[in-house]
């Protein structure tokens, strides 16, 4: 048995019993030895979700992709020119992409399948020859990049940013890859939307959401957010469908799509108003 926690893309980190038999994992349950924060706060033992729960059948299943996939056409194509102009795979690159008619042929075979299965060397040359290509015919800003997210792995985090810095190139927000949360909150506050530590939803009399839906989000700390309304705090989601987290809520604010930003921070700034000026809350 063996401590251990998954990468499931939350911010859970929640820390898990592997059970390892003949070098398989073979059964997984929560661990419950989180310490204590006092008896007037909620536990935070057990901590974990069935997303967890069911890792090892993510490690194990048939339809993981344990190798590169690429498409076919682009391979043969790429094959081909690498092939014809003395196996430059830098050069190669730069044909398919700069000639118009097997660009099109490439990016029109997207979202038809046929996905071939090639060698880590091939794909990391191909990545490779297209940074260095893109580098020189058009300069580090046209080269936009992220990394997976901290909560997932900080080191490959920290590699895939560090690599944009030392090509000069810019680092996106690990947001503009899930394109499931705001941007909105990092860009002005400098923060992820539902970084607060789950104590800090019990300590606190209002809560907004607006950007995390909790329930899925932060799956194994959600029950803090939902014991503290039994001490009387307001909840006020922001969503623009009835998401899991709106049912927790007091007030629910839907804004329809194309006025979320101005919309939500209006109703926020009038809600904020009524509840702590004119109810005199310091």
């Amino acid at each position: 048995m063996v401590r251990s926690t998954h990468g499931v893309n939350c911010t859970g980190s929640c820390s898990w019993q592997v059970y390892v038999k003949d070098g398989l994992i073979a059964w997984e349950t929560q661990a419950t030895d989180y310490p204590s924060t006092g008896p007037d706060r909620p536990d935070y033992a057990p901590r974990g979700c069935p997303r967890g729960a069911s890792f090892s059948w993510y490690t194990y299943s048939p339809t993981r992709v344990r190798y590169p996939y690429a498409r076919s056409v682009m391979v043969e194509m790429f094959r081909d020119a690498k092939r014809r102009l003395g196996g430059d795979p830098v050069a190669a690159w730069a044909e398919i992409t700069g000639d118009p008619d097997k660009r099109r042929r490439y990016q029109s075979a997207r979202g038809k399948g046929g996905l071939v299965r090639i060698g880590w060397d091939e794909a990391l040359e191909i990545a490779a020859a297209a940074h260095v290509h893109t580098l020189r015919e058009y300069g580090p800003d046209r080269i936009a990049g992220f990394s997976p997210i901290p909560a997932m792995s900080m080191a490959s985090h920290a590699v895939g940013a560090r690599f944009m810095s030392l090509i000069g190139a810019p680092m996106l927000s690990f947001y503009d890859w899930y394109a499931d949360l705001p941007i909105a909150s990092p860009q002005v506050f400098g923060d992820q939307t539902d970084v607060p530590e789950s104590g800090d939803w019990w300590d606190a009399a209002y809560l907004m959401l607006w950007g995390s839906n909790v329930p899925v989000t932060r799956t194994p700390d959600a029950h803090w957010m939902a014991e503290a309304r039994y001490r009387g705090q307001k909840v006020v989601v922001v969503s623009p469908d009835y998401a899991d987290a709106t049912k927790f809520a007091d007030e629910w604010l839907h804004p329809h799509p194309g006025t979320d930003g101005a919309l939500a921070m209006a109703m926020g700034h009038v809600i904020l108003r009524e509840f702590f000026v004119e109810r005199q809350v310091p």
